[in-house]
């Protein structure tokens, strides 16, 4: 298989997971914003900034991992996916989080 398939294929799969995983916190995030009784809204904005902050570092080093191994086949690139959905769902909910504070 060449070079470019596996590359091409683990970063497809990365952005239809973060894609999902931003749907999910956008979902999740703004059927709290409906409810007062959220607690993280409490918290300084401290908080979102440095969740903000390690959310782009998770997005930046997951790419990044799977950059500098991409002759790797998806199955073993799959964990970098998902950190960087993940990164992008911390993201996701700290933005809504700052921009309803």
């Amino acid at each position: 298989m060449p070079k470019n398939t596996n590359l091409f294929r683990t970063l497809s799969v990365t952005i239809l997971l973060s894609l999902g995983c931003i749907a999910i916190a956008f979902t999740i995030q703004n059927q709290a914003n409906l409810s007062v009784n959220s607690c993280s809204y409490l918290d300084p904005i401290s908080v979102d900034i440095f969740a903000t902050i390690f959310a782009i570092f998770l997005i930046c080093e997951g790419f990044w991992d799977i950059l500098r191994y991409k002759d790797y086949v998806l199955k073993r690139q799959f964990t970098k996916s998902i950190r960087v959905g993940l990164g992008f769902a911390i993201l996701t909910i700290h933005i809504m989080q700052f921009i309803h504070k």
